[in-house]
């Protein structure tokens, strides 16, 4: 079955976006580091393709905030900042409380007991958070979830440029992040009842302060 995150992105299957996305993944793997130039015709050979599909996917990566393009020059990964990961969290504070709010007024019995299997299946199977990455996975489709419960396009289309900006700077700023794994889904659980409940404020309100929570744990880790 497509994974929540997938069902909200939605990607049209044209040569830019296809290199777009093999990109962004490459980004979000380390495989250029902060502030390293990216040379467009390597890209060209390795994707065999013409330089326009190249081109339109850096203009797309560079609009989304993960490199600069510099005319006559080229383009390079953009640099790392403290501050930018924390902004990106307060950006991300505000409009998933408003998902969450959302998501408890406009979804189905369908959607909420997909949610609560997956965290269901999560809690059966803890030993994977043990693996590189598995946190981010986990949280990502959560959160990606709740997105869909919203039915708002544009909610959705905003939160996945958040996520997706924010998680590139963490994979690529620290060697390994420590979370409270107990403490995560816990917070998770409440936010699940609340919109099973269709408790709007409380589900927006309890949804702000877990981000807040996860912001104050990375302060402390982010160099």
């Amino acid at each position: 079955m497509e994974n929540a995150y997938n069902k909200i992105q939605k990607i049209p299957m044209m040569k830019s976006m296809q290199v777009y996305e093999i990109l962004k993944q490459e980004l979000f793997s380390g495989k250029w580091n902060f502030g390293e130039k990216i040379l467009v015709n390597e890209l060209i050979d390795k994707f065999n393709v013409s330089r326009r599909p190249v081109m339109d996917a850096l203009k797309m990566l560079d609009s989304k905030g993960f490199i600069e393009i510099i005319p006559q020059s080229g383009c390079k990964v953009v640099e790392y900042s403290k501050k930018n990961v924390l902004d990106q969290l307060l950006l991300s504070a505000a409009l998933e409380s408003l998902g969450a709010e959302l998501a408890a007024i406009n979804h189905t019995s369908a959607e909420i007991s997909s949610l609560y299997s997956y965290q269901e299946n999560v809690k059966n199977n803890l030993e994977k958070f043990n693996e590189k990455g598995y946190y981010f996975k986990y949280n990502r489709e959560i959160h990606a979830h709740i997105m869909l419960m919203t039915h708002s396009d544009k909610v959705q289309k905003h939160a996945i440029e958040l996520w997706d900006l924010t998680d590139f700077y963490l994979l690529n700023s620290l060697d390994k992040l420590k979370f409270d794994i107990e403490s995560s889904i816990e917070e998770h659980d409440q936010i699940i009842a609340s919109i099973k409940d269709r408790d709007d404020m409380k589900a927006k309100v309890l949804m702000e302060k877990h981000i807040r929570a996860y912001m104050t744990k990375l302060k402390k880790q982010l160099p």
